[in-house]
């Protein structure tokens, strides 16, 4: 392992307009030992592991937004692009630039699984200035972290859970020091990860305030939690209800459909806490919630989104440089069936800098003038209803609640019911390609289901993919030398 497990966490707090759950003043860095006298320090520590994930270089954009969305074909690129992009959409891992990118995503996992770790270890060592709810629940959250980390390393660097599940592609760690970890086989890394959920669930189904909420987002104003404003806004956080779609998520990579219908099912006994986007949340283009926020069981805050938006999505950009559908429409009637009244259609995309065709827009920023009041600018989706939704229609065995489970995403998005699940796997596929756009979901769908074959936004067409081509190979830098 390269020397990523540090003894210690140097936190830089970023927090630059970022304050949906916590304020924190700004420092330069906090040392664990200072940090972690007051339960404040604790409060640091973990809202800096939070703004650390939803960064450019993490979720914020590098994996979910850009990278797996370009795997999945969705992204229209040409020669002209920049040369990485390109050898990303062929899957040319080998290159220099794309041999870097995986670098950079495999160590920066690591870093955060290691300031996950520590953090953890801190609760132990120093835990007793907070109160008993408090670390029980950021106890419950750091492990939940730790699992969704370990799970997305596994996604993307392991192969598929189902086809080789004695693969031996991860090296493990739950512990900080300076000892490389052998790897591991995915079903012992499988192992701890539902162990990890299982002490999250535990503790959180105790002590988290979600259980109590009516509804979980706030869409606007504010939202007083008693003498613990620092945990509003609990979609920002591995909630109890995010743990258990977590698990749905975990379970149905490894196979086990029953277990996993039956974690989708709790969070849906509780769907209203998670409550579809209304029309009026999306009339009004100053103002439209792109993200769906009410839904999301778990989010990342990103404070450079719009940046990422500027860089990458804005009409304002060269077609050699945008990421797009493509310069027709004909990609987009594609994936969303001829329909553009679907609400992730009307409202993620738009012609607008004086493109002839539509852009991505769902990370554009609101402009309203009062932009503050509007609580979910910022944030990059991780996990929404719908698609425990659509787990249970892929795990359901009747056909007819499976069929159910489907219309009820496809209803609230403003799109036709379906009559029957003659084509229920397709039509799971086709919601996936609608539902997760910028967000990464779908190219893990097509890793799970070992579809041989994608529709490409630069043709329109089918694009062959081997079974090989959905891990990343393991970066030099970690196997020369241990």
């Amino acid at each position: 392992m390269k020397k990523i497990i540090i003894p210690l966490i140097v936190l830089s707090v970023l927090l630059s307009g970022c304050t949906k759950w916590l304020n924190v003043k700004p420092e330069d860095k906090f040392i664990e030992e200072e940090v972690l006298e007051t339960p404040q320090g604790f409060k640091d520590a973990l809202n800096g592991i939070y703004l650390k994930l939803g960064s450019s270089s993490m979720y914020g954009n590098e994996i979910n937004v850009k990278t797996l969305d370009l795997l999945a074909q969705l992204y229209y690129t040409t020669p002209s692009h920049d040369k990485k992009i390109q050898q990303l959409v062929a899957y040319d891992y080998g290159e220099d630039e794309v041999k870097k990118a995986i670098d950079n995503i495999w160590t920066n996992m690591y870093v955060n699984i290691t300031n996950v770790n520590r953090f953890l270890e801190n609760l132990e060592t120093y835990g007793a200035v907070l109160d008993e709810v408090s670390k029980n629940i950021m106890k419950g959250e750091g492990h939940a972290i730790r699992a969704f980390l370990y799970f997305d390393l596994l996604r993307m660097f392991a192969p598929n859970y189902v086809n080789d599940s004695q693969a031996m592609y991860i090296p493990y760690y739950d512990k900080t020091g300076y000892d490389a970890a052998p790897f591991s086989t995915s079903s012992f890394v499988v192992e701890k990860i539902l162990s990890d959920l299982k002490v999250a669930e535990d503790l959180l189904k105790v002590y988290d305030p979600v259980m109590f909420m009516e509804v979980v987002d706030m869409t606007r104003g504010t939202y007083e939690l008693g003498s613990m404003p620092y945990l509003l806004f609990r979609n920002y956080h591995m909630n109890y209800f995010a743990v258990k779609g977590l698990q749905a998520r975990v379970l149905l990579y490894q196979g086990d459909k029953v277990a996993a219908l039956n974690a989708a099912k709790e969070v849906l006994a509780h769907q209203t806490k998670f409550p579809w986007i209304k029309p009026t949340n999306i009339g009004d283009k100053s103002t439209a919630n792109r993200v769906f926020s009410t839904e999301l069981l778990f989010a990342f805050e990103n404070p450079k989104l719009y940046q990422v938006y500027d860089n990458q999505f804005s009409g304002a950009l060269e077609d050699k440089t945008i990421l797009s559908a493509g310069t027709t429409p004909k990609f987009l009637n594609t994936i969303f069936d001829n329909w553009p009244n679907d609400y992730r259609y009307g409202n993620m995309w738009d012609q607008t800098g004086g493109k002839s065709y539509h852009v991505f827009t769902k990370y554009r920023d609101i402009t309203a003038s009062n932009k503050s009041e509007y609580n979910f600018r910022y944030t990059v989706p991780a996990i929404r209803i719908s698609e425990i939704f659509l787990i249970a229609a892929e795990c359901e065995t009747d056909a007819n609640q499976a069929l159910a489970y489907l219309n009820e995403v496809r209803k609230n998005r403003n799109s036709d019911v379906l009559s029957n699940a003659n084509n229920l796997s397709t039509d799971i596929m086709k919601e996936y390609r609608k539902e997760f756009y910028g967000e990464g979901q779908l190219w893990y769908y097509y890793k799970r289901t070992n579809t041989r074959s994608i529709i490409s936004a630069a043709t329109n067409a089918q694009k062959v993919i081997s079974l090989d081509q959905y891990t990343f190979p393991v970066p030099l830098s970690e196997t020369q030398p241990r």
